[in-house]
């Protein structure tokens, strides 16, 4: 396997732009629908996945799962990466700041009664005028910005195994990350070594930078859990909070996940993951199981080639989840073409021929100001499907607070 992989790292140093792709787009696995927005995820992943292959002479792959989807995050965006996927590459010797982990994640919350409309409002204004410290710095609640969410549930549904943890009526979840030191991540990329590929330019942090880089997220990470405790602790003082899930990050030295949990290594066992679709729609709390199965994998007809490129015990010991639904948009287009000039990639989409309008088409660079919905109940379905996990409680939501 490693005289393979070296091989391989010394044809790809040598490749040219079209051979890139061609390497790129034959190391990404898909498990999400066939609609516009993942289809463009999967283009652009092979530009982002194509400079890494190029930048760190070594193996690299991509998974996106049920939930496979574009990132509204336009710096992201713009550096080749999509969203609902693990990224994994051979070398802990080197980082890629420009994946941008946020360190989003849900923190779940027992609450003995429903709370009001009026006694949750009067938390966060609470919070607004004379906001808590952590760590010296002010916290601010952000509920209001792109999917973060305050949620009141109540319980339809728990499975005997997890009663003794799921033991009351009503729970509450904060989906969020922490604006107040994003840019400590986000500013490494700056930082970083500019290394020249056939794709573009990629930002690399090698040797102690990437050492450094990961313990600075490590700090980074625990920042934003304590800081959805705080905030849960302020607003719903009666709360107990039961688990607290990272779902956007740095998963180990040499492994980004956007969108996703990390559902059996390195979890307690037992550990329970949330999976929220839609406002409209339940969440299911959730149990991971080892994936992805051989029996999948032929499925879903990548089993050989995972072979032949000696990844498959990787994905057999992937262990995905997703945490929410990714983005549907809302256009009539299905064919991407993309088009790389000047440092920048131009996404053509068209419609099928005989779909109305003719052969319209849209140029993009971005999908951020493209009309979009969350997507529904298929991608739970596709969960139980591909076997990444199972339902062990089912929430109605009944409050739902963007401020």
């Amino acid at each position: 396997m490693v005289v393979k992989q070296m091989q391989r790292a010394a044809e790809i140093g040598k490749a040219s732009r079209k051979e890139l792709l061609r390497c790129a787009e034959e190391r990404i696995f898909f498990l999400g629908p066939d609609d516009l927005s993942s289809r463009l995820a999967s283009k652009n992943m092979q530009y982002g996945l194509g400079k890494m292959l190029y930048a760190s002479h070594n193996e690299v792959f991509c998974v996106f799962g049920p939930d496979a989807s574009i990132t509204r995050n336009t710096s992201r965006w713009e550096s080749g990466f999509g969203y609902g996927c693990v990224i994994k590459w051979f070398d802990e010797g080197i980082a890629f700041p420009e994946l941008r982990p946020n360190g989003c994640g849900m923190a779940l919350a027992r609450l003995e009664e429903q709370p009001t409309e009026e006694e949750i409002i009067e938390g966060l204004s609470r919070l607004e005028e004379d906001p808590p410290e952590l760590d010296g710095l002010e916290v601010r609640p952000d509920l209001g910005e792109g999917n973060h969410f305050f949620e009141i549930y109540r319980a339809e549904y728990i499975h005997r195994e997890v009663e003794k943890t799921l033991s009351t009526h009503y729970y509450a979840i904060l989906h969020c990350s922490s604006p107040e030191r994003k840019a400590d991540i986000y500013g490494k990329v700056i930082e970083g070594d500019w290394i020249d590929t056939p794709l573009g330019r990629v930002s690399v942090l090698l040797d102690r930078e990437a050492r450094d880089y990961l313990r600075l997220w490590e700090d980074y990470k625990s920042f934003c859990k304590r800081r959805r405790e705080l905030i849960l602790s302020k607003v719903l003082p009666d709360g107990e909070v039961i688990l607290d899930k990272t779902h956007q990050g740095i998963f180990g030295p040499a492994e980004m996940r956007l969108g996703c949990y990390s559902a059996v290594d390195g979890n307690v066992k037992g550990d329970i993951f949330p999976l929220t679709l839609r406002s409209d729609l339940p969440v299911y709390l959730m149990k991971g199981t080892r994936n992805l199965s051989q029996g999948v994998m032929k499925k879903l007809g990548f089993l050989e080639r995972a072979r032949g490129l000696d990844l498959l015990e990787e994905l057999e010991n992937l262990n995905i989840l997703p945490h929410g639904s990714g983005y549907e948009i809302m256009a009539p287009y299905y064919r991407v073409n993309t088009l790389h000039r000047h440092g920048r990639l131009f996404f053509y989409l068209r419609r099928e021929s005989g779909n109305g309008g003719g052969n319209a088409s849209i140029v993009i660079t971005s999908p951020r100001e493209l009309p979009f919905r969350y997507r529904g109940a298929e991608v739970m379905e596709r969960t139980l499907e591909y076997e990444l996990g199972y339902p062990v409680a089912k929430l109605t939501p009944i409050q739902t607070i963007k401020v």
